[in-house]
Formats: structure tokens, C-alpha cells, sequence
């Protein structure tokens, strides 16, 4: 075992074993996580790979093999983000209660010790092509490697010495990516799956295994994660009749979370004459989620299809354990709930047991926890379960790992059809050739529109649950389980002939919303409501995708519309990468540009506005300070934050029909609707936002630069302005965090700019200049924790290294020879 730097070899302190194996027989001990004392011995030379460093601390992975190529990753990973997939690894293997201290959830333990059960982590591992579990093996020897090598004391301050950092194995790995499966779906649900009971249980566990815990709290239930109301994702594809070349040209930006699993890395990775790509993967991926190669470049958007339905069931008269269910041959039968006693560990040596209630759908759910208004189990003999299609998909990494070797838009567009591995995402494109394309090719339950409406017809609480935007159906029949493609991979799921994608020689966009605009000249219509955000027609639309946009979605289309006739100043009607990066760095408010004069106007007629206790303030200097603000998001912006509160306190969503004097129009969506309705309403939300800031004393011409900043802990707490405004407002580019605090501040930003790259091609390959907002480490220690966060700050774009010459010009400490 060595590293070797250049040609200096550095001795290793330490040569403890690998915790990795092919097979699973030494894999699962416990609550699933591997140790020291039960870990098989790596043969020797089993992994090697080279590091090369460039700037920003973006590492480049040259490897012989496949082992070798999740080794470097793993290995550079560990050296700037260890203690995030470390927790990851606690959360997902059920341990949280064990070594988290406050911050350990029994419900979430008691979820994924049930979920990442030894059964489906073999399974999962059993689908994978060889190719991904030579990657997945490599990089937890890798991240183990260097923790061996620096020591559990020696790492990042933020978890050293902690017990639950330690080696890993692809048990662990395992663990972590069926939890990211479920992020469109039960994840969703793990406390009103946990707290689902019967109402008379039984079989009571023994008081030496049991501690007082609280049970669950009730809350209502937030569809915005699922809808995708919060989220920022945004994506241009440009074909080569708007880029003026004969290639396409990319943008994407896919506005994850800044801390936590989500987190990307940014990485290149090499296996010559087979592999060489780009990009970045969320935490423990051995490969590019979004990125480019030699031919292709494509960026993800989340997608708004549901992955999921819920089943109502009809019990048994007396019996909340059993449900009828009219079988395939016509016969009513009776199915029994089964009950799964789950053991999570304790600290002390002390353990839990809980129950996870099953029917043949999937877990049991309480359902008056999604909502107080639906029914609790046995409330009018009914009861709840969920099925979820991303869950029995084990085929997201042979999906991004094909997408990694695309050499077309086409050839992208067959992978992903083939393998239908996707399990929340759009995926927009371009290619070399002059190609754009969207598609929704990913996991979704294979229910059709006549299937959703005969299956609540007559039910109340399916219906409501359906105009709440959650599918459910009807569990007392075969006739409701999920339909079956003849060309889909996996059963239950629509195929390759029901999804939607387009190919386009102009632009194809994604800003969040639904499959039907992704071009304004080719709407896409006739596929499952489930791929919508809306299950429901919206009223007077001709079609039922027809529906208004989001703010952020009208923002998007009309930055192209602009580009393309000129009217947004920049020089030209094509898009070049300089004033592609000019257009989505603009920061226009959409919202302001739509409805900002009416207010103006009104302030103008009369000043005096009034605010929620009865009083009123005078608006004067507040709205001279909006009419000479430029209507945009930059940090020299003056008055953003008074309009962003105001906006704040309006009560608008897309689908509000009371807000605008014109209507939605399917045929118009980009200018409908609008003229906004000035009434009490708005003009005490106005009022408020004035107030609000007056309280704290926080300027009105404040710049927006003042306000809203992340902080560099590893530089005595350097405020880094940041630009970007919200998504409702129409914001294009999205940054935000919580509400602004006691002060008025806009700070941290914990969803926003992630990473940003805008990719075309010439004749050598391709041309990338790219951003990672929050930068490569979130290790405070480390010189890549907020050096592109300040690049980011002053909208400085850096070039990407991808051939030989580049990254040797860019190279940054010596080549690492990685061997064991």
C-alpha cells in the first residue's frame, strides 16, 4: 500500500484492512454498517488510481479500472467533505438514535433500519452492472484509505475523534443510495409511516427492551418538496439554429441544498480509450450525476411526476388487520396487514422495537398525519398504504453511468429509455451536433387518467387527496394496481412509448415546471396526469397540462424570447457562452417587471398604506426607493428586499385565480396572467414589508449585497455577498434560505446556485466554464471550502481543464499516485 507523489514515495502509517467485499456473506452485521474487526482483507494491489489537482481543488481521476476510478473519487472526497457522508452513512443505516445524540430521530431510524434491510441491500447490489460495483467497491476503499491514512483525529474538526466515523464498505454505500432513492417519495412519509397503527394493537414489547420515547407529532403535511414549489432548477439546452454553430450549447443549474447528501462534488474522471467525463456527483456517487464529455453535456432539473400513490383500503369488519381485496378472478378476498417489529439500537446498550405495518402495496400510512381533515385508520372502516415505484428502482447508477458514455443527444435519449434508471429528475441536453433535448425519462407509477378517475369515483377521501395533488386509488381492487409496459424495465412503471421527450435544433428549457413547455412552439400533451404537478385539469385549459407557470418558468422562456430578437441589450440574436452567462446571471425579477408599475401607480395615488393592526405607514420613500430600483437581484440592487417581502405577503401560488385582473391563457402562458388586482390585501402587504424593515432599522435603499451573504467560518466569518433572488418571484437565478432573521438578513443561504456550468463544443471537445457556488469542501479548514463561492459572488466563470495540456496548466500540488 503507498502513495506515491511524483516520484517520491510517501510511507503509510497505518495498514489496517479495506472494509470492502463483492459478495455480501461479511457485509451485514447489525445495524448495518461494517467494522474494523469483522471486515474482509483487500487482496493486495487491488486499487490504484492518480490524482492530479487543478485549481479549486477539483481533482482529476486517471484509473486502468473501473476499482480504480471509485478509489480516486472516494479518496478525494474523504479529503474535503468526510463528516457529511459519514452522518449520511449513521442516518441511512438506522443509527441515528445511537451515535447523534440530539439530533437522532426515532422515527427516522426505525424507517431505514426497516427499509435498508440486509434483503434489499442485496438486491440492489444484485442489478448493478459489474462496471458500478467495481466503482461503488473502489470508493469505499478510497474513502477508507484516507481515513486510515490522516486518522479519525485528524480530519475535519466538525466530526474528528467522533465515534461514528469510521471505514466504510459497500454495505454503507448500499444504504446511502436506497435513502437517496426515496427522496420523490417515502422519504416523504417516515414519520406518518412510523406513527401508522391499528386502532387496537396488540402484542405489547417486553418493558426491558423499551424506553420512554414521545410518539410522533402530528403536522399537516408539506407538498412543496414533492410539487416543487421551493425548488430553483433550471436548465437551457440551445441548438444550433439559436447558437449561430453547428453545436449546441448547455446550461444548467440545479439548485440543490448547500449542505448535507445532496451536496455535489465536482470531479473528471478518466479510463482511457472508455471513460472520460466531467461534472459532479452528490455525496458517495462514483459517478458524474450531471456533467459533460467529449460529445454530450446535460444538467438535471427536478421533475414534478409523483413516484409514488397511496392505496385506500376497505378493513374487515372488526379486524384492522385485514382488508378486502376483489382479485383478478373476481373473488373478494381477505389480505392481512403484516406487522415487521423493528430493532434499532440504542446508546447504553439499549434497544428499541417499533412496528412497520405492510400490505401487499407497501408500508401502512397514517394518513390523518398528510392531512387532519383524512380519515385515522379504522375511521369509517378504511386505512391507508403507499406504494413507491423509486423505491423498487435499483437502476439509478447503471443509468448514470451509461448517461456518462453518451456520444449523442440520441444515443442519451436510447440509454435512458432502455434503463428507465432515473428516480426524480428531468435531464436536458445538448450535444457536438447541434442538438437540444428534454425528456421526463424516469420512474413513474403506471397509472393512466382513465385509471386515476375510476379509481377515487365515489370516494371522498381519495378525492380530496387527489385535489390536494397526492395520488391515490382505490385498494380494494386488482383493477386499480398499477398498469404494465411491454417495453419497461420494471413492472408497474410507464416504458420508453409513455414518456415524454423532445429533440429540438432550437432550445428545449426546465425551470421545475411540467413536461408540456419545454419549447414554446411544441407543447408536449397525452401523458399520465402523475407526470404532471397538478393531478387535476386546471380549469378552462383546453388541454389538461395547459396550466399557468411558475414566475421562474416565464422568467426562463422570456430570457431566450429576448435573446432571440435582441431586446435584452446584449449585442446580437445568438447565444454565445459570454452572453448566455450575461442572461442567466441577470437576475431579473419577473414579478417585479410584471406587476411593480400597478403598485407603483397606487402608491402614487395614495401613500398611506394600511398594515395588520389597523394602523397605516406612509409608503413615500419606500416606493421612491422601488420606482429607481433596477428590478433585478444583483448586489448593488437597491430596494430588492422591500420588494421581495411585499411579494412575500401576497398570497399567490401559480394556480390563483383572484390575483390578476387577466386570466391564464393556454395559449398566451408566458404573458398570462397579469395586471395584478391592487386591493386591501396588497396594499397592506406592501405596508408590512415597509414596517418590517423599518423595525429593524434596515435601510430601503439598502443594497441587496448588504443583506444577503453566506458566511466563510475559516476566514473569522468573511461575509461573501451573494446575488440571486426567490423562485416566486421570478428569479431565474435562485437564492435563498430562511426568512430574513431578527435583522432583517437575508443569511445563510441554504438552497440556491450549486452547480452552474455552461458547456458548447468546438472542434478539440468541449468548452466548459463553470461554477460551484458553495465550492468544493465543507470542511472550514481546507483552502477549497469558499474559494468559487467568492468567483460566484463576482460573477467570475472558471474554465474547466478537461484534455492533458489544460489540466497540466492548471494543476495545483503534485500528482498522487494512489496504490494499495
Amino acid at each position: 500500500m503507498s502513495i506515491k507523489v511524483r516520484d517520491r514515495l510517501t510511507p503509510v502509517l497505518t495498514l489496517l484492512t479495506v472494509a470492502v467485499s463483492l459478495g455480501l456473506s461479511g457485509c451485514f452485521s447489525g445495524g448495518g454498517g461494517g467494522s474494523e474487526d469483522d471486515s474482509p482483507v483487500a487482496p493486495p494491489g487491488t486499487y490504484s488510481a492518480d490524482i492530479q489537482r487543478t485549481q479549486f481543488g477539483i481533482p482529476h481521476i486517471t484509473a486502468e479500472d473501473y476499482k480504480g476510478l471509485g478509489y480516486g473519487v472516494g479518496y478525494a472526497f474523504a479529503e474535503d467533505n468526510i463528516c457529511s457522508l459519514a452522518r449520511e452513512i449513521v442516518v441511512a443505516s438506522g443509527q441515528s438514535m445511537l451515535y447523534l445524540g440530539d439530533s437522532g430521530d426515532i422515527a427516522s431510524d426505525v424507517f431505514y433500519t426497516w427499509y435498508n434491510s440486509q434483503t434489499k441491500r442485496e438486491e440492489f447490489l444484485a442489478s448493478q452492472d459489474q462496471q458500478v460495483i467495481d466503482a461503488v467497491e473502489g470508493y469505499a476503499a478510497g474513502y477508507s484509505r484516507y481515513l486510515r491514512d490522516t486518522g479519525v483525529a485528524n480530519i475535519d474538526p466538525e466530526c474528528a475523534g467522533e465515534q461514528w466515523v469510521r471505514e466504510i464498505d459497500v454495505n454503507d454505500l448500499l444504504a446511502v443510495y436506497g435513502k437517496g432513492n426515496l427522496r420523490g417519495g417515502l422519504s416523504n412519509f417516515v414519520g406518518a409511516i412510523v406513527a401508522a397503527a391499528p386502532p387496537v394493537q396488540s402484542g405489547v414489547m417486553s418493558g426491558a427492551r423499551m424506553r420512554s420515547v414521545a410518539p410522533a407529532a402530528a403536522a399537516e403535511f408539506d407538498m412543496t418538496t414533492i410539487n416543487v414549489m421551493d425548488g430553483g432548477s433550471n436548465a437551457y439546452a440551445l441548438g444550433s439554429e439559436v447558437t449561430g454553430t453547428s453545436s449546441g450549447m448547455l446550461y444548467g443549474n440545479p439548485h440543490e441544498p448547500w449542505n448535507g447528501v445532496q451536496r455535489f462534488y465536482e470531479f473528471h474522471l478518466t479510463l482511457p480509450g472508455e471513460l472520460d467525463v466531467m461534472g459532479v456527483g452528490q455525496q458517495g456517487q462514483p459517478f458524474p450525476n450531471i456533467g459533460f464529455n467529449r460529445d454530450v453535456a446535460w444538467s438535471h432539473t427536478v421533475s414534478t411526476a409523483k413516484r409514488f400513490t397511496l392505496y385506500q383500503l376497505s378493513l374487515v369488519n372488526g379486524d384492522p388487520l385485514k382488508y378486502s381485496y376483489e382479485n383478478s378472478e373476481g373473488v373478494v378476498e381477505q389480505r392481512d396487514i403484516q406487522v415487521v417489529e423493528v430493532t434499532i439500537q440504542l446508546p447504553n446498550d439499549q434497544t428499541l422495537v417499533r412496528p412497520i405495518y405492510l400490505s401487499h402495496f407497501g408500508p401502512m400510512l397514517a394518513v390523518n398525519l398528510v392531512n387532519g381533515a383524512l380519515p385515522a385508520w379504522g375511521d369509517n372502516n378504511l386505512a391507508f398504504a403507499i406504494r413507491d415505484a423509486a423505491s423498487e428502482n435499483p437502476r439509478a447508477l447503471n443509468q448514470w453511468l451509461s448517461m456518462n458514455k453518451a456520444t449523442s443527444v440520441e444515443s442519451l435519449v436510447d440509454t435512458m429509455q432502455e434503463t428507465v434508471g432515473l428516480p426524480f429528475v428531468n435531464t436536458i441536453a445538448t450535444d457536438r451536433f447541434g442538438k437540444a433535448l428534454y425528456a421526463d425519462i424516469s420512474t413513474v407509477p403506471h397509472v393512466t387518467a382513465q385509471k386515476l378517475s375510476a379509481c377515487i369515483a365515489g370516494q371522498p377521501a381519495l378525492q380530496a387527496l387527489v385535489s390536494f395533488d397526492l395520488p391515490a386509488l382505490d385498494g380494494s381492487t386488482v383493477d386499480c394496481e398499477w398498469g404494465v409496459d411491454s417495453d419497461s424495465p420494471q413492472a408497474g412503471i410507464f416504458g420508453r412509448s409513455n414518456l415524454p421527450f423532445l429533440i429540438r435544433d432550437d432550445y428545449a428549457a426546465n425551470s421545475n415546471d411540467s413536461y408540456w413547455l419545454s419549447n414554446l412552439e411544441q407543447p408536449l400533451t397525452g401523458f399520465s396526469p402523475l407526470l404532471r404537478r397538478r393531478l387535476l385539469p386546471f380549469p378552462g385549459a383546453d388541454t389538461p397540462e395547459g396550466v399557468p407557470l411558475l414566475m421562474r418558468s416565464r422568467m426562463a422562456f422570456q430570457q431566450i424570447l429576448d435573446r432571440l430578437d435582441g431586446s435584452d441589450g446584449l449585442s446580437g440574436t445568438t447565444f454565445t457562452l459570454d452572453n448566455l452567462q450575461e442572461v442567466v446571471y441577470g437576475n431579473r425579477s419577473y414579478v417585479a417587471e410584471l406587476v411593480l408599475d400597478d403598485v407603483l401607480d397606487d402608491c402614487l395615488l395614495n401613500p398611506q398604506m394600511p398594515l395588520s393592526d389597523g394602523g397605516t405607514i406612509d409608503a413615500t420613500s419606500a416606493c421612491d426607493v422601488l420606482n429607481t430600483w433596477d428590478r433585478r437581484n444583483n448586489l448593488e440592487s437597491r430596494g430588492a428586499h422591500v420588494f421581495r417581502e411585499f411579494w412575500r405577503n401576497v398570497p399567490f401560488n401559480e394556480t390563483t385565480e383572484t390575483a390578476f385582473n387577466v386570466p391564464f391563457d393556454e395559449s398566451d402562458p408566458i404573458n398570462t396572467p397579469r395586471d395584478l388586482i391592487i386591493n386591501a390585501d396588497t396594499r397592506e402587504a406592501l405596508g408590512e414589508a415597509i414596517k418590517f424593515f423599518e423595525d429593524r432599522d434596515v435601510p430601503l435603499d439598502a443594497t441587496l449585497g448588504e443583506l444577503q451573504y453566506v458566511v466563510d467560518a475559516g476566514t473569522n466569518g468573511e461575509r461573501i455577498p451573494m446575488h440571486g433572488g426567490q423562485g416566486r418571484e421570478g428569479v431565474f437565478n435562485v437564492a435563498q434560505g430562511p426568512l430574513p432573521n431578527a435583522d432583517g438578513e437575508y443569511t445563510p443561504i441554504s438552497t440556491g446556485p450549486t452547480y452552474m456550468q455552461s458547456v458548447t463544443f468546438d472542434a478539440d471537445g468541449p468548452v466548459v466554464e463553470a461554477l460551484l457556488a458553495y465550492s468544493q469542501s465543507a470542511d472550514t479548514t481546507r483552502p477549497y471550502h469558499r474559494d468559487q463561492t467568492r468567483r460566484y459572488s463576482a460573477k467570475d466563470w472558471i474554465r474547466l481543464p478537461f484534455n492533458s495540456d489544460e489540466i497540466e496548466e492548471q494543476a495545483v500540488g503534485d500528482l498522487v499516485e494512489l496504490r494499495e
